[in-house]
């Protein structure tokens, strides 16, 4: 036998559990879609005998706006961090860098650039239906690096030729980058050996197969991050390099 409310009630009853389900799921880092939320609030509906609720796009749209939740792209992978490697990182770090100077602690980080690729978003008349076309996979291999204070080490860009056709009349130096390349156009061991011969600094980064441990640098202490926390240690991954490409696209 189904429970009797008032249509109010039987509608914040709704509101509540459905919220409490919602909460749970994102606790356990579960996807929630609208239609899935949807779906819910209708069979607790259904369970209190609320039979004209049809959980609706503007119920949808008003449940979110009564509880603060919005819709976001999943990145990342933070979640699969141990904690407890990052607490004792952190603990690590004050020791590693006591001896320096905030402009002598740096950071820095290799992504893959589309050099090619047009901006994902434009304006349009609002009637006018928005398709793109192929997206071009031509890429570049670009090392970043900054330090404590925000100041940018000139970019390192991995190319798969040293004069490629578009720089046929071009002085590479005026670029404004350090240009290298190689047939892949990936970072390896020799670029990287070269990149950090200049410097007389502390500097923290990946422990990828291309950053070496084996070089000896007076001048340069290499500390690598712990494996598998990069999503949470790595600085450079909390938005530089994002805002970096969307700076070159724009």
């Amino acid at each position: 036998m189904r429970r009797t409310f008032s249509k109010t009630s039987d509608g914040a009853l709704v509101d509540k559990v459905t919220f409490e389900w919602f909460c749970r799921d994102r606790s356990y880092n579960l996807p929630v879609s609208g239609s899935l939320l949807q779906e819910k609030a209708r069979g607790v509906a259904n369970e209190v005998g609320l039979e004209s609720f049809k959980a609706s796009n503007g119920w949808l749209q008003k449940f979110r706006e009564r509880h603060n939740i919005s819709f976001k792209n999943i990145c990342g992978e933070g979640n699969s961090v141990d904690t407890s490697v990052i607490e004792k990182w952190l603990e690590k770090l004050k020791t590693l860098i006591s001896d320096y100077e905030p402009k002598n602690i740096f950071n820095c980080d290799e992504t893959g650039l589309f050099f090619r690729a047009l901006p994902d978003k434009t304006l349009c008349l609002k009637n006018e239906i928005c398709r793109g076309g192929k997206i071009a996979k031509d890429r570049l291999n670009v090392l970043l690096c900054v330090n404590m204070i925000g100041e940018f080490e000139t970019l390192l860009i991995n190319g798969k030729s040293l004069k490629p056709r578009c720089f046929k009349s071009v002085n590479v130096s005026t670029l404004g980058v350090n240009w290298k390349a190689n047939r892949k156009a990936w970072m390896n061991r020799d670029l990287m050996t070269d990149w950090l011969m200049c410097f007389k600094i502390i500097l923290f980064l990946d422990n990828a197969s291309s950053h070496t441990d084996t070089l000896i640098l007076k001048n340069i202490k290499l500390i690598f991050l712990p494996p598998n926390t990069t999503s949470i240690c790595q600085p450079l991954d909390h938005g530089i390099i994002k805002n970096f490409k969307v700076h070159y696209r724009q």
